[in-house]
């Protein structure tokens, strides 16, 4: 909790940072254009309108864009937990069919992967701890397969019924890493920052052409496109913000409180 406490406050602060960045954009871009009315006063900036309307328009396209791909990949995380829980209940399920003997520790392997992998997720943003965890699991899930190669070894007939599901253990894995991995370009996520600067010096230069600084319009646009930024950041990173994958991870928590 204080974890997760911390990182939401960074990632608010940065959206208060953005938030202000683009007010003194605004203020520049309206100091500059004043200065040069004042030194002109027959000047007229007639194409503000026209590239205010692309620049706009392509700010949109692409936080409508970066939005759309973060949702996907935030589902994606979600629907990953449960092909994991899944996964991992239909191995506990089939200890069943393995002699009694070998039930035991396969069951307390089990367990102990199912820890790692909660404890692992939970971990992030620090990745450091993640990876860590990440790789005791992957550790744990070796011992598994051994053993039931093992077992297979002795009950040929029972191969075809045991080993898939604990190969599909790994791939779910697999996929929740690189799923944690992948997220906006950086090449992506510094032109739609470029563009809300760009953005708010063209609301600069329109605010100049009136008697004042038009205070609510500056605050509503600052305001709308650093939230819309912090939203898909936020989705990027689900667990260093108010969006969450709880419900999903609180499968994995219920599974691990059926394996007694």
């Amino acid at each position: 909790m204080k974890d997760w406490a911390v990182t939401t406050f960074l990632v608010l602060a940065l959206e208060l940072v953005l938030f202000v960045l683009l007010l003194l954009a605004i203020e520049l871009a309206y100091r500059i254009a004043r200065r040069r009315r004042l030194a002109s006063p027959s000047t007229q900036l007639r194409s503000v309108t026209a590239v205010s309307s692309v620049v706009f328009s392509l700010m949109g396209l692409i936080l409508a864009f970066s939005y759309s791909e973060a949702g996907k990949r935030l589902e994606l995380q979600r629907n990953l937990v449960v092909d994991e829980a899944n996964a991992i209940s239909g191995v506990w399920l089939l200890v069943d069919v393995v002699p009694e003997a070998d039930q035991p520790p396969l069951r307390d392997l089990l367990r102990r992967y199912l820890d790692e992998r909660i404890h692992a997720h939970e971990a992030l943003p620090w990745v450091e701890e993640f990876e860590a965890r990440r790789a005791r699991a992957a550790g744990l899930h070796k011992q598994l397969w051994a053993r039931m190669v093992t077992i297979t070894r002795a009950a040929p007939d029972k191969e075809v019924l045991l080993l898939p599901p604990v190969r599909l253990m790994a791939e779910v894995a697999a996929k929740r890493t690189l799923a944690v991995r992948t997220h906006i370009t950086s090449p992506t996520f510094f032109f739609m920052l470029g563009l809300a600067v760009v953005g708010a010096l063209l609301v600069g230069l329109t605010t100049a052409r009136g008697e004042g600084r038009n205070w609510p319009y500056r605050l509503i646009f600052a305001a709308v496109v650093s939230a819309a930024i912090h939203v898909v950041v936020d989705m990027e990173y689900p667990r260093t913000g108010i969006v969450g994958t709880e419900e999903a991870d609180s499968l994995l928590l219920e599974l691990r409180e059926t394996m007694h």
